[in-house]
């Protein structure tokens, strides 16, 4: 999954007050150096939190409220704060297939019939569109659902796809110009934090030792994905839980698939909760062959 772009807003402190002072936003250094050049003569729109968000359960079976994500106006003074201005983000289900073929993941659109809009600030318009609707005075709104967990299907992880079409006269921030996602899964009984203990073998530069924390995150209803060895990426750990033999998938690049070790297994031992781990792509000189325990913490 692509890392989430974050951003340094300058955030609005309070409601502003005309008689104390002459704007909401000065000029940092940090404005300088993020290449916003703060402009004071503009106010600014965007996603304060990052362009991926996720959310992931624990699994439930009622009704949870869920804040799915944060809309800021950053007023350049107290008069535009005091405005009433309604920005229109536009729904991409579209957005969702391809970001599954960037990432190799396997995202649906969350379907209607598994929540309501809740928000009285950010509502749902014309085909999935939703409208962010700033009174005088507000400067954050949230996109909040209440979803219904009896209704959740443990065996698919879903997500919405926005971007902001109509700023309402206000300026997109630079970090928020692209596409907004937010993901939703309910966490399996593997997911959690973990420390990784091994040898990456190497063909050519020789053996080093893995010796780190892992997070496995929920990837389906047996299986999670986490770094391959010590080199990042993803790899996807599936259990076969009448067997407990672990099916291990992924690759390093397009030619690089993750492939077994012949003669070794790959098993997910429940007394210790611990995936034991063999496998290996190939590269130049050889295989790299890895061989890691992953034991939750």
């Amino acid at each position: 999954m692509k890392k989430n772009i974050s951003f340094k807003y300058l955030l609005v402190a309070g409601i502003c007050s005309t008689l104390a002072f002459s704007s909401c936003r000065k000029e940092s250094p940090a404005d300088k150096a993020g290449g916003q050049a703060l402009n004071n003569g503009l106010s600014f729109i965007g996603f304060p939190d990052g362009m991926e968000q996720s959310h992931f359960f624990d699994p439930f079976t009622n009704i949870k409220t869920v804040d799915v994500f944060s809309i800021k106006r950053d007023a350049k003074s107290s008069a535009d704060l005091q405005k009433e201005q309604t920005v229109t983000l536009k729904s991409l289900p579209d957005a969702i297939t391809k970001y599954n073929d960037d990432n190799g993941t396997a995202y649906e659109l969350l379907p209607t019939s598994l929540y309501t809009i809740s928000s009285t600030k950010v509502t749902a318009g014309t085909g999935g569109n939703l409208s962010a609707k700033f009174a005088p005075g507000d400067f954050q709104n949230y996109f909040t659902i209440k979803l219904d967990g009896s209704k959740f299907d443990l065996t698919k992880k879903y997500a919405l796809a926005y971007t902001i079409t109509d700023a309402a006269g206000l300026t997109v921030h630079a970090a928020s110009k692209d596409t907004l996602y937010t993901f939703f899964a309910i966490k399996n009984k593997y997911d959690g934090a973990y420390h990784s203990t091994g040898t990456f073998h190497h063909p050519t530069a020789g053996d080093r030792a893995i010796d780190r924390d892992k997070t496995l995150t929920t990837a389906g209803a047996t299986a999670v994905s986490t770094e391959i060895g010590d080199i990042g990426g993803s790899m996807t750990l599936t259990v076969n839980e009448a067997t407990n033999e672990v099916t291990v998938s992924g690759n390093v690049s397009a030619t690089q698939p993750l492939l077994p070790v012949a003669g070794k297994t790959n098993t997910y031992d429940p007394a210790t909760k611990s995936f034991i781990l063999n496998y290996q792509y190939l590269g130049g000189g050889g295989y790299r062959v890895v061989e890691e325990t992953i034991k939750h913490k």
